[in-house]
Order: structure tokens, then C-alpha cells, then sequence
């Protein structure tokens, strides 16, 4: 992947460089490409390519994709072996072969032979891990993960290293929240509960891959100061129909299931494909939380089931207009409809004293999301080392809600001591489009791109709030309120990739983004602050050193800054009721966070992968939780001192065995949060660790299994909570029939349900609190998969404009 940097850089690396080791003779312009395929003309994914000097030391290599195809970059002039290994078929070695100066090398078809070892008499095949290590992210081939069948995209994400999502379904990535979500190279655009009903309406059926990119280049937006996390859809481009049927179902507290059909049309110019999916998921959360505050004793109990049902549809279309000139039309939509039912009981006593009250109270949900996305693509490669890029986007979010909220205030004794009744109908919509436009270009020993982007986000949100008085609704105009978020960021960045020697290399690039934003509020209620403006510029620089010494060992560093803008939430001024005891309240003087993150990455034998991350977040988000009227709380957004994160990584890949592969991942964060707001202070810090080991057994008869254990030990929630910690083991059984065109799975999650309940607590700001957080994640579920049509693939002769967005993201 070209990563970012400063075009004055290229001007002293070029005299630095001239003056050190002059130019090679030759430029490092070469590459080999071709295709894997097996007996019966399947493609074989993620299969290992290596090309190798006649002296066997490595030279390069890459990673089959979902259709077979590889290409191998930069390379210099002269002559290679190359070697193609996957643990189900023969080794295959190629014989020597030459490279001349800019030089497309195709190879064509590779067919490689089933492999198999017998052991005590049993046949028994394996696959490589499925995680992939590479010194600027991590790759977690969904795809190729029995266990991760018949999940949904957010509980997908919690099975990947380095990830770990919280109670409130933040994702958090090596310690640090703020992760920008991608669909297809392209950002998803939405945050907080909007973000987490659209990835739990994926499935991970659809999914082939999700790539973790800790340190974006100055390419992608500056948005997110945890990194990336991209999600790899499923696409096939074949010759002439193509299509499999996928249908799953797992059952823990309550069952959860999706059906769905995929097609693919490929010939000569015009290549397409289209899928529906219709899901039924039913997730629970239970809270058991105690405070002490002001002398009262406040003990809740809440159960929670939402109902999520719909359809997640995707279409794309390619076509070649001419040699050099191509578009890409897709579209992608979310159709959700669902019921949310809490059932809450909250005690409450003085302390070492008698009961005061006791509150019985229900939140009764319907609600309807849709989620539309279109994006219009054109590619043009001017010539052999220049393209440019040019993308349409536009996407629109509609959230419709009817909340009713009974509560029932009972004395001691039992008996009813008074009824409250509420109901709510918000109503949120959201319209997004974006343009962009990128140039590259490469040169026999640096290459430099350039781009502009301009993005435009409307939100309009209407809160209505009702007083239920005899079953009818009587709008209460000082508690509602209409809320309007709007928000333009203009950007442009300018990258290079500068090699100093074979062996070093420099990166550095500069983002500028000009960000325009106003929130108004409009209510009978007299409120302060209810139109708030901003307009500011930043730059974002990003660079990075590289070496690599041709052989197993590459070393990087970088240092990136990064923004993370508040979601619009919680910009919002007006208090909300989340219960008749608890409110959530929005800051809209929340400002931008900035973050300067620095990384050092060792791989050895693209194996072993050591990262160490150091950052620091200034005006960090924390969201406070305060004493409002002697026993509720309420919840206000806060920008507070800094955060200082410090993190270790480690994976390895091994092969244990011919039957037995692991992937081993291990995380290590030091978090500190200082800040103070008021009267409420935050200095602490933790030590916070997690595992996951990864195994792929070859088992007899065929089958093959995945058997996953990870660990978290305690981390922070919220930026002031403890979370105790926990752990937990998945594990799941494939066979493949009918050459490989029927699949069934069976599967298991959290299987000792370890990991679903766990304990928090914390202590400031006068307020003492310590609960318990369940939900429904110890699940079995069966699966399956038929195949139909004509699986040969189409070489691709071009890259379409998607297709270019996906390789940047994963080279």
C-alpha cells in the first residue's frame, strides 16, 4: 500500500539517496502475476506465493484472492523461481524465469493438485491460519472461520484480535475507541447506536474478510484516532452465472437466523452481481446496577430483549468502456424493522436504613431503519504508471421510533403509591454525499498521489415527547425539541514513497482538512447554547521509515495524527429520559479530539508480527455520570484532560503439524485517563491484557474445525468504569460434499458461557457504583452453503474503481 508523505520529502530522499548509493541500473517496476486454480478449475484462495532468487532467498510474495488471481509488485529485472504452497494441494515450483525491466509478467492458470497425509489410516487436510500478519494491519479471513458462521457484523468484529467491544457496543481496537468502520474500502459514515443497528444487520455469511489498519496513511480521512477496521464483501467475478444459497441458525437465550441468495454474472466487458438476505435476530442485555449516592442505596435490575428483523440487499455492476476506462456502479441497503422491550425493578433505601421506594418500569420499543448507500466509479489508467480515480458516493439513514415508557411507583409495603406514563417518538434522518478524486503516479524510484475530497452530512433529528394520560397522548412542547446537525469537510492530501536503497524506504504525506459544522436546537423550552458554529483547519502529517533486508526481517516506524469528531448525539443540548431515574444529556461545546499516534513494527519471516503503539488523546470523551435530584443520575458527554495509551502486540503463525495450524495473538495496554470537570475528577490508569488463540485442526472423515480461546483481563469502560475480567472458547465443525459445492457447519460460541456475564465498578465524583452486564453470547448454531452455476473464474484485465479502493486498503 503507497502510504502518505510530503512532496518536498521526495527532493532531499532523491539527493540523500544519489549521494549514498546512487541509482540502480535497473528500476523496481516489474511484477508477476497469474492465476491459482484446482483440478475442477476452482479458484484457490489465500493460497502462499513466493518468488524466490535462484540462491532461494526471497525476492517477494503475495496471498491468492477470493477469485485465485495474485501479483507480485516491484520487483527488480533478472531471474526467479516461484513457489506456490496451500496446505490442501501439492507444492507447486515453477522453472526459472526471467524479468526484464517493466516487465508484466502473466503467468496464466497454476493447477495445483489435492494433497492429502495419512495418519493411523485416516485422511486428513489443513488450511493456514486465519489470521494474516503484515507490518501495517491484520487481516481475519472471515471466510475462511467455521465459528464466525451464522454471526452478525458486530459480534463478527469481537471475534478479531486486538478488538473487544463494550457494554455499550463501542468498538474498542487496541485499547483505544474511535474505529472508522468501511465497507468495501469505503466509510460507513455512521456512529454510535446507528452504527451498531447497521453492523448487527450484516451477516457474516456475506463477509470474506476484515482488515485492521492501526496507522492509515494520509490517503484516508483523518477521522477515528483508533485506525481502520475494513469489512471485505463477498464478490465473485466469473464466467457466466454463479451463485450459492447460505442459510444458518444459532440458538442461545433466544434463537437468531438469515437465508440468503447470491448471484454473479461475468462476460467479455460487463461483469455483476446481486444479494439478498433476509435476517430474524433476537439479542438480550441484563444490568444488575448499584449506586451510593448522597446516603441512598439505588439497586437496579433491568432484562432487555430487542427483536431485529429485515433484509440486507447489495448490487454492483462493471463495465469496461474501453481499454483504459472503466465505471463501477453499487448500491448496498439495510431494511430493518425490530421491538425492544426492557423490563427494569429499582429499589431504593436509604443506607443501613429501611426501603423508600420501589420503581417498576418499562421501555416498549418499535422502530424502523433503513440504511441506502450508491456509489458511481470511474477509473482511468492514463498509462502503465498513471491512474486516476474518481467516486460518487451519496447515502441516506432514516431511523423511526415509537417509544412508550410506563413506570409505577410502589411504597414500601407494595402498595401503589403513584403512575407515571410517557411515551416518546424520535425520529432521526440522515443524508450524506461525498466526492472524491485520486491521482497516482509512479516513477522508476518514487511514486506520488494526490486527491481532494469534499463531504457533506445533514442530520435532522425530531424528539416528541407525550405525558400518557388515560391511554392518549398529550404532547408535552417544552420536553420535545427538533435538533438539526450540519457538517462539511473539505479535504486534500499529497502523498510519496521514496526508496532510498533495496533495502529502505521513506513515507511521508500531508492531509489538510477544513471542517465547517453548525448544531441548532429548537424547542419552547428556553435552553443556552442552541445554535453552536465551528470552523477550523487541520493538518494531519504521517510519516513513516521502512527496511527490509530481502531475506525475513522488515522493520517500520511512523508517527500520524488523527480527529475524532464527536458523534452528533451527543452534541445535542436536551435532556433525554433513558429512565424515569436516569437522563442522558448532550454537550454541544463537546469539542474534536486530536490524536498523535507513533508506531514500531517488527515481522520476521511474515510469521511473527511485534507492534508497539504509543498515543496521546487530547480532550478525550468521557461520558460522566452524576448525581441529578438526590437519587437519579444523569449523563453528560465531557472533553477532559488527555488519555495516554501504550500498547504491545504480538502474533505468530505456526504450523504445528501438517493437520494443525494456530494463529497467537497477544495484546498489552497501559491506559491512563486524567481530567476534571467541576467536581468531578478522573486520574487513573490500568494495566489491560488480552489473548486469542487461534487453532484449524484437520480432523478424520474430512472435517475440519476451528477452536478459538481468547481472554480479556480487566479494561476501562466509558473512560471512567472498570470492567472485570473474562474469557471464552468458540469452536466450529465443517464437511464439505458434492466437490465441494454443499457445506455444512455447526458451531459454538462461548460455549462455556464465560464470557457473556461479567462485573464492573468505579468510584468518583461522590458516586460509588458496582454492577453486572449479561448478554446472549453462549450460542450453538448450524449452517449451510450450496453453490451453483459455473464456477470458473474471468481474469480480470483492469482494475474497476472499487477494485483499486479494496487494493489500497490491503496493500
Amino acid at each position: 500500500m503507497k502510504s502518505a508523505r510530503v512532496l518536498s520529502l521526495i527532493k532531499n530522499a532523491i539527493l540523500f539517496s544519489s549521494l549514498l548509493t546512487g541509482y540502480h541500473s535497473s528500476g523496481q517496476n516489474s511484477s508477476v502475476s497469474g492465476v491459482l486454480l484446482d483440478n475442477s478449475s476452482t479458484p484457490v484462495t489465500f493460497g502462499t506465493l513466493t518468488l524466490l532468487h535462484p540462491d532461494s532467498t526471497l525476492a517477494g510474495g503475495a496471498i491468492s484472492e477470493d477469485d485465485g488471481s495474485f501479483m507480485i509488485k516491484n520487483i527488480y529485472r533478472g531471474t526467479y523461481i516461484l513457489v506456490s504452497q496451500h496446505i490442501e494441494y501439492a507444492t507447486f515450483t515453477s522453472g526459472p524465469f526471467n524479468l526484464t525491466n517493466d516487465e508484466e509478467k502473466d503467468l496464466g492458470e497454476i493447477v495445483m493438485n489435492r494433497a492429502s497425509v495419512e495418519i493411523e489410516e485416516v485422511v486428513v487436510k489443513g488450511k493456514r491460519p486465519l489470521i494474516e500478519v503484515h507490518a501495517d494491519k491484520m487481516v481475519f479471513n472471515v471466510a475462511n472461520s467455521i465459528n464466525a458462521s451464522g454471526n452478525d457484523g458486530l459480534e463478527l468484529l469481537n471475534k478479531a484480535p486486538g478488538v473487544v467491544i463494550d457494554p455499550d457496543n463501542n468498538i474498542i481496537l487496541q485499547g483505544k475507541p474511535g474505529v472508522r468502520i468501511f465497507i468495501n474500502g469505503r466509510p460507513s459514515r455512521l456512529s454510535g447506536s446507528d452504527l451498531t443497528t447497521m453492523l448487527q444487520s450484516m451477516q457474516s455469511d456475506n463477509i470474506l474478510a476484515i482488515e485492521i489498519i492501526t496507522n492509515p496513511s494520509a490517503r484516508y480521512e483523518a477521522e477515528g484516532n483508533a485506525g481502520i477496521i475494513n469489512i471485505k464483501l463477498k464478490n465473485n467475478i466469473t464466467l457466466g452465472y454463479n451463485g450459492h444459497l447460505v442459510s444458518s441458525y444459532s440458538k442461545g437465550s433466544h434463537p437468531r437466523m438469515s437465508h440468503g441468495l447470491t448471484l454473479n454474472y461475468g462476460k467479455d466487458k460487463l461483469s455483476a452481481n446481486v444479494n439478498v438476505t433476509r435476517f430474524d435476530n433476537v439479542y438480550q442485555q441484563d444490568f444488575v446496577d448499584i449506586k451510593y449516592q448522597n446516603g441512598f442505596l439505588v439497586d437496579l435490575g433491568s432484562y432487555a430483549v430487542k427483536d431485529k428483523f429485515g433484509f440486507n440487499l447489495s448490487a454492483g455492476l462493471d463495465y469496461k468502456l474501453a481499454e483504459d476506462h472503466a465505471i463501477s456502479l453499487s448500491t448496498r441497503g439495510v431494511l430493518t424493522t425490530g421491538d425492544y422491550e426492557l423490563n427494569s425493578t429499582t429499589v431504593i433505601e436509604e443506607i443501613n436504613g429501611p426501603p423508600v421506594e420501589t420503581l417498576l418500569a418499562q421501555t416498549l420499543t418499535n422502530y424502523q431503519s433503513n440504511n441506502l448507500n450508491y456509489s458511481l466509479n470511474y477509473n482511468w489508467d492514463i498509462d502503465e504508471e498513471t491512474r486516476w480515480n474518481t467516486d460518487v458516493s451519496y447515502g441516506s439513514f432514516l431511523n423511526d421510533r415509537r417509544i412508550d415508557q410506563p413506570n409505577d411507583y410502589l411504597n414500601p409495603d407494595g402498595s401503589l403509591r403513584e403512575e407515571i406514563d410517557n411515551s416518546f417518538d424520535p425520529f432521526t434522518n440522515i443524508d450524506l454525499w461525498s466526492l472524491k478524486s485520486d491521482f497516482d503516479r509512479e516513477f522508476d524510484r518514487f511514486s506520488i498521489s494526490a486527491g481532494i475530497k469534499y463531504t457533506n452530512i445533514l442530520t435532522n433529528n425530531d424528539f416528541v415527547v407525550n405525558d400518557v394520560i388515560n391511554g392518549e397522548d398529550i404532547i408535552d412542547l417544552e420536553a420535545s425539541n427538533e435538533f438539526s446537525y450540519k457538517e462539511e469537510v473539505t479535504a486534500g492530501y499529497l502523498i510519496s514513497k521514496f526508496d532510498l536503497s533495496e533495502h529502505f524506504g521513506v513515507n511521508a504525506g500531508l492531509r489538510v482538512e477544513h471542517t465547517r459544522s453548525r448544531g441548532r436546537l429548537m424547542s419552547e423550552q428556553v435552553t443556552q447554547n442552541n445554535d453552536v458554529s465551528r470552523i477550523y483547519t487541520d493538518l494531519f502529517p504521517n510519516v513513516s521509515l521502512s527496511y527490509e533486508d530481502g531475506k525475513k526481517n522488515k522493520v517500520s516506524i511512523g508517527i500520524g495524527r488523527r480527529i475524532s469528531r464527536p458523534n452528533y448525539q451527543d452534541l445535542n443540548p436536551f435532556e433525554s429520559k433513558l429512565s424515569e431515574l436516569n437522563l442522558f444529556k448532550g454537550n454541544p461545546f463537546l469539542n474534536p479530539k486530536y490524536i498523535t499516534n507513533y508506531q514500531l513494527t517488527y515481522v520476521f519471516d511474515d510469521k511473527l508480527v511485534i507492534s508497539n503503539t504509543y498515543s496521546i488523546t487530547r480532550d478525550f470523551f468521557a461520558k460522566i455520570v452524576s448525581i441529578n435530584e438526590t437519587k437519579g443520575t444523569i449523563i453528560i458527554p465531557r472533553n477532559m484532560d488527555r488519555a495516554i495509551n501504550n500498547g504491545l502486540s504480538v502474533t505468530y503463525s505456526l504450523e504445528v503439524a501438517d493437520w494443525w495450524d494456530v494463529s497467537t495473538y497477544l495484546g498489552y495496554n497501559y491506559e491512563s485517563y486524567k481530567g476534571e470537570f467541576d467536581e468531578t475528577v478522573i486520574d487513573f490508569s490500568q494495566n489491560v491484557f488480552n489473548t486469542r488463540i487461534q487453532n484449524f485442526l484437520a480432523l478424520p472423515w474430512e472435517i475440519t474445525m476451528d477452536l478459538t480461546a481468547s481472554w480479556n483481563s480487566a479494561s476501562v469502560w466509558r473512560g471512567t468504569v472498570i470492567i472485570d475480567p473474562y474469557w471464552r472458547i468458540n469452536f466450529g465443525l465443517r464437511r464439505n460434499f458434492w466437490n465441494d459445492r454443499l457445506q455444512l457447519r455447526v458451531t459454538g460460541s462461548d460455549i462455556f458461557n464465560t464470557g457473556s456475564d461479567y462485573g464492573y465498578y468505579g468510584n468518583y465524583g461522590g458516586l460509588e457504583f458496582d454492577g453486572h452486564y449479561g448478554s446472549d453470547q453462549h450460542r450453538f448454531g448450524i449452517g449451510a452453503t450450496l453453490k451453483f452455476g459455473n464456477n470458473k473464474i474471468r481474469k480480470k484485465s483492469r482494475k474497476s474503481g472499487l477494485d483499486e479502493e479494496l487494493r489500497r486498503i490491503s496493500d
